[in-house]
């Protein structure tokens, strides 16, 4: 985790606002803090203002999907975050993975397998 009290910072990117303020307020009781955007394009510009120590988005969204997301995270200065993956179509979850997310989950998720999950991907990242 990360130092001291300091707790896991997420990134959510969800375009569904209902499912995004249910998602948030589990993630938040599991004890994670968390930042809400709701396409890809705004999950971009979240990254450089919140500083997530992970990134969960979902794959199929407006404006900019997931997949493009994480294409761009790989392919640019934005590429320190490991990002967790949700969809319900298995192969964009595939897909995913093949571009760089290091978890790829099929939707719906419980928010303590989720949290559970986040704290994985960050330890996996910050292993000597």
């Amino acid at each position: 985790m990360p130092d001291g009290a300091e707790r896991l910072r997420v990134l959510l990117v969800e375009d569904d606002h209902d499912l995004a303020e249910v998602t948030q307020a589990a993630l938040e009781f599991e004890g994670l803090e968390v930042a809400v955007a709701h396409d890809g394009r705004e999950g971009l510009l979240a990254v450089d203002r919140v500083q997530p120590d992970v990134i969960i988005t979902d794959l199929i969204m407006p404006v900019l999907d997931g997949l493009e997301m994480i294409q761009c995270l790989r392919n640019g200065s934005r590429a320190g975050s490991p990002v967790i993956a949700l969809s319900a179509v298995g192969s964009r979850l595939r897909a995913a993975r093949e571009l760089g997310a290091v978890e790829a989950l099929v939707k719906p998720v419980h928010p303590r397998e989720l949290a559970a999950c986040a704290r994985k991907a960050w330890r996996r990242a910050h292993a000597p």
